[in-house]
């Protein structure tokens, strides 16, 4: 998926390495736990694949910077990929649960004892709150600089998405408050 990422974003224009780290990739890389040490090879091999192609650009008291664009080579790639569903037809039903450690905790939360549940579900309130504040942040810069309207779109997604779970939380909440517990 990185590989299409970076194809995608070289689709747009040429940029140069910390460009790539520092820019709307910084917080989605921390999230995929991308670092350095997975991006500049990751960088190496689609050039040695002809996908994208390096321009060292010399600068004056500063070091050369490494201008990274796609290729007509990477174009089709990221076309072809683009245009398939490889992937997309798997199921997504319970992903939400699976890949969320958060919901699997949420199973056995009544061998807590109800104190420890209510801050642990309040924790993840303030996380969820957060990360929407963030998600607004990000939306309110990518319409300052009119980013296409269907990436911000996709950034909706992600911002309801997040507000459905902070209303559910709070439903969880009130459930966790009324149960019975069981301490183990």
């Amino acid at each position: 998926m990185l590989k299409y990422m970076l194809l995608g974003a070289l689709m747009e224009r040429s940029l140069h390495g910390y460009q790539l780290k520092s820019t709307a990739f910084q917080k989605m890389f921390a999230d995929f736990g991308i670092n350095d040490g997975q991006l500049y090879p990751l960088l190496k091999k689609l050039e040695q694949a002809d996908l994208i192609r390096k321009n060292v650009e010399h600068q004056e008291g500063a070091p050369s910077r490494h201008v990274y664009s796609i290729t007509a080579a990477g174009r089709k790639d990221f076309r072809q990929w683009l245009e398939s569903s490889e992937g997309e037809e798997r199921s997504f039903r319970y992903d939400f649960f699976r890949k969320d450690t958060f919901f699997v905790r949420c199973n056995y939360i009544q061998y807590l004892d109800k104190e420890t549940a209510t801050a642990k579900i309040r924790q993840q309130m303030d996380t969820v709150a957060k990360t929407i504040a963030d998600l607004q942040k990000a939306r309110a810069s990518m319409i300052s600089r009119k980013v296409s309207p269907l990436r911000i779109s996709i950034l909706e997604y992600g911002i309801k998405s997040q507000e459905t779970r902070a209303e559910w939380l709070n439903d969880f909440l009130k459930e966790v408050q009324k149960a019975d517990f069981t301490p183990v």
